[in-house]
């Protein structure tokens, strides 16, 4: 594996446009900011996708038990408050 350092590419203008736009960026963002989180939403996404695709629930029973939590969490928020 590589060092942790930075790296300098070069970044077509246009699609550096594109990012900001898609990703709401204000305006003031240094461009390797926009890049940087531009790929951490690229990363984010293949590792959820790679999770999705390791697990053994359908999407009813994942929906089913995101909602059981979902309402835990909120009987213990109601307990705490």
């Amino acid at each position: 594996m590589e060092d942790q350092g930075t790296r300098t590419v070069e970044v077509d203008l246009a699609l550096l446009g594109h990012a900001r736009k898609a990703m709401d960026s204000r305006v003031d963002l240094p461009d390797a900011e926009v890049v940087e989180q531009a790929l951490r939403l690229v990363v984010g996404r293949h590792a959820m996708a790679t999770a999705q695709s390791m697990s053994q629930l359908t999407e009813d029973d994942a929906m089913s038990l995101a909602y059981e939590e979902l309402a835990a969490m909120r009987r213990a928020n109601r307990r705490v408050s």
